[in-house]
């Protein structure tokens, strides 16, 4: 089931415009925490023990850094933790982002299976938050649950293939798809919930996560729909794709996703991943007549071995993702410059419709192509 709850005219982006919103985002939070979440893998060693596993904490970190986190927390959910120093830090090659990817390495094993909620918690005080009432986010609280079953084969978490952080445009259609694999070949599904804060902890010392006090979803942020897409805001089950059509407001916004594993039609783990997402004005204008939605264009369509995207000079290509008609993310093959835009190899793809979703300096916008054989 989906969660549920104009064209801009003429534009000209002036120079530096998402460095300069984010410049803004970065003065009004106390953070230097932006999202992640937590991944889990069971022991697959010669001398297997399928009551020990390993964690990942991905945590994401503003950049140049004001704070840092040399070392993190990890609680397994059964009372007890593990305290290690930061594995590595890697900068997000999106310059505008200004983001650190900050990875620790967790190893556990327990004494009986059952199911558990690992946690982690991290300082805060998140400000200038649009959908929370105070607007202050007081702690970053990730989970996710595994289920320690000796019956099990191996298991390993759903992987995101995409980073966290992205710019929706106030009143244009935002499209996010966190692009979750599971490596085993379990299925999955998403829910958009509510992101959630720390409340203390049990008597033998597990977290307790609430609903973060005040905070209101997304769905009651919209501006003026765009009538391509489904109205409000939506996350495709099967295919973790998020629409917000369109946003209502510029700043930052907290969102979190949950992940569910399925195996054999059992819940076997969950990861949720909390994010923020920066929404920004819409671009400034200048007096030029076209739009610019009208200036971009693939060719030829159908393509049977090559699409090619054209792009006006002024217009810079952020991201490409593919999809099927149902939704479905595909690999999209490395494109190469062309002198009017970007050529995509499409021979290795099946014949079908295709979403191309753009984003761009501009913002987003899908274009529909065919591969034929």
């Amino acid at each position: 089931m989906l969660y549920s709850c104009k064209k801009t005219r003429k534009p000209i982006l002036l120079p530096f415009f998402f460095l300069a919103f984010l410049a803004w985002g970065q003065s009004v939070q106390a953070s230097h925490i932006r999202g992640g979440q937590i991944y889990y893998k069971s022991d697959t060693t010669a001398a297997r023990n399928p009551l020990r596993y390993f964690f990942t904490l991905v945590t994401y970190s503003v950049a140049p850094p004001y704070a840092e986190d040399l070392e993190a927390t990890l609680h397994f959910g059964d009372c007890t933790n593990q305290r290690v120093t930061r594995a590595s830090r890697v900068l997000l090659p999106d310059a505008a982002l200004n983001t650190f990817v900050n990875t620790y390495q967790f190893e556990h094993t327990y004494a009986r299976p059952g199911e558990f909620k690992v946690t982690y918690i991290g300082d805060s005080n998140q400000g200038g938050l649009v959908n929370i009432a105070s607007s202050i986010k007081p702690t970053f609280f990730l989970q996710s649950m595994i289920t320690v079953d000796p019956l099990l084969s191996p298991n390993k978490s759903p992987v995101f293939q995409r980073p966290l952080l992205d710019i929706p445009i106030r009143h244009q259609l935002f499209a996010h798809n966190s692009r979750a694999l599971d490596p085993d070949g379990d299925s999955l599904s998403y829910k958009i919930v509510l992101p959630a804060t720390s409340n203390g902890q049990t008597a033998c010392g597990n977290p307790i996560g609430i609903q973060t006090p005040g905070i209101s979803g997304l769905e009651n942020f919209l501006g003026p729909a765009n009538p391509t897409a489904p109205a409000g805001l939506n996350l495709h089950r099967e295919t973790g794709l998020l629409t917000w059509n369109t946003p209502s407001q510029q700043g930052i916004f907290n969102l979190a996703i949950l992940v569910e594993e399925w195996r054999n039609g059992r819940l076997i783990g969950t990861v949720t991943r909390d994010m923020l997402l920066y929404a920004a004005a819409e671009p400034l204008l200048t007096g030029l007549s076209d739009d610019w939605h009208q200036m971009i264009s693939t060719y030829p369509n159908p393509a049977a071995s090559t699409l090619n995207l054209k792009l006006p000079a002024y217009l810079q290509l952020r991201g490409a993702y593919l999809y099927t008609a149902l939704g479905a993310p595909v690999p999209l093959p490395v494109p190469s410059k062309t002198p009017d835009g970007w050529a995509f190899p499409v021979a290795g793809l099946p014949a079908g419709l295709y979403l191309l979703h753009l984003q761009t300096s501009h913002g987003n916008m899908v274009q529909k192509v065919v591969v034929k054989r």
